[in-house]
């Protein structure tokens, strides 16, 4: 295929090879790690076991407490409906991903009370506001990076708080997963997460957390009593196998990706810069990951900006809230004026990004300001 240069991280990221390569033997072998009363299941069993263990070492859970589902869309409408019934009070962050967002506010249809923790105007949580807002509630998410700007949210301290005040606590870690560390929130935190947010494979998520809190927990579907009846279903071995060994390969090499997307970043900038495009960056300069930028290029539409470059693959907000009429509901929390909010676009580095590629990127979107300025 012959495709544009790859810049929508955020929205999904192709699979590793390493990964690849260890799926394929699944897809061949008759694999259902259910039927254990021969060795074609047993295997797969181990397969799957392993895969497990896998995802908990980057987690900092055990392996008892990772249950699969389709996506994390799906694990987190399964958090936090099963801790929401009509006596409970839910608070959630004013910039969280749809799955989040809208599933709370179904919660509180449901007779759920819900409070919406602010951020700033540079996207990250205000704590003290937040203190405030989730003393005495009885569930509280907050994901880990955010999918829009990338801003890091101060989990770690939101997760001691909530622990210490007898709150469950949920984060939504797709965005982090390889990224920024996520095993050090304690015990009774629920983690979940997404295969191909981190080079693993589209398809599958997880719910992370104690074995019981997943206990806690109410099934959204109902079948056999796979996974402890918490998701009823085969598990896709060949699916579980990538996510494993993705969640490996984000752990060892985070620092790297990490100090690699720092650089592609700055050489993207300067390169801007060296064209004279006037931008502002959306979120905290330093509270983020390097792997994503927000950027206001300040003169022009961001719709017809990318109408003017075909040969990239970039977006204007989140991959789930494309094609909805409005504007981005991350950035229209964070307070900014209308004008950064119509000219934002979201650039996205990661582990198979060249620089001969950020070079070439940064350039067509310098020429395609001129043009458009040209016309104004």
């Amino acid at each position: 295929m012959n495709l544009p240069i790859f810049l929508d991280f955020q929205a999904t990221t192709p699979m590793d090879a390493r990964v690849l390569e260890v799926m394929l033997p699944w897809f061949r072998a008759p694999a259902n790690s259910h039927s254990v009363q021969h060795e074609a299941g047993l295997a797969a069993e181990r397969a799957v076991d392993q895969a497990r263990a896998q995802i908990a070492s980057a987690t900092g859970k055990t392996a008892e407490g990772i249950i699969f589902t389709p996506s994390a869309t799906f694990a987190c409408n399964q958090v936090l409906r099963s801790f929401a019934g009509t006596d409970a009070r839910i608070a959630v962050s004013a910039i969280e991903h749809p799955c989040v967002m809208e599933t709370a506010k179904w919660c509180e249809a449901m007779g759920a009370s819900l409070d919406i923790l602010p951020v700033t105007e540079e996207g990250v949580i205000n704590l003290d506001a937040a203190y405030d807002l989730i003393a005495g509630a009885s569930f509280v998410s907050v994901m880990a990076v955010n999918n829009e700007v990338g801003t890091i949210q101060p989990i770690v301290e939101l997760a001691e708080f909530c622990n210490a005040q007898g709150i469950i606590f949920h984060t939504d870690a797709a965005q982090a997963l390889g990224r920024i560390p996520i095993d050090g929130l304690g015990p009774d935190a629920i983690i979940t997460l997404s295969g191909h947010k981190a080079y693993g494979p589209q398809g599958i998520g997880a719910i992370c957390a104690s074995p019981d809190m997943i206990e806690r927990m109410t099934p959204l579907v109902t079948g056999g009593g796979q996974q402890g009846g918490m998701f009823p279903g085969t598990v896709p071995t060949a699916l579980a196998v990538g996510f494993g060994r993705a969640a490996e390969l984000a752990i060892a090499e985070r620092v790297h990706d990490w100090d690699r997307c720092a650089d592609l970043t700055d050489r993207f900038l300067e390169r801007l810069g060296s064209r004279d495009v006037r931008i502002a960056i959306n979120g905290n300069a330093s509270e983020r990951i390097p792997h994503n930028l927000n950027l206001s290029f300040n003169e022009v539409d961001a719709d017809a900006l990318l109408a003017l470059l075909p040969q990239l693959a970039l977006a204007t907000g989140s991959a789930c809230s494309s094609g909805a009429i409005g504007k981005s509901i991350v950035l229209a929390a964070m307070g900014l004026p209308e004008a950064r909010l119509n000219t934002a676009v979201r650039i996205g580095f990661g582990r198979m990004s060249l620089e001969s590629e950020i070079d070439e990127a940064a350039d067509l979107i310098a020429n395609a300001i001129s043009r458009l300025l040209e016309k104004s």
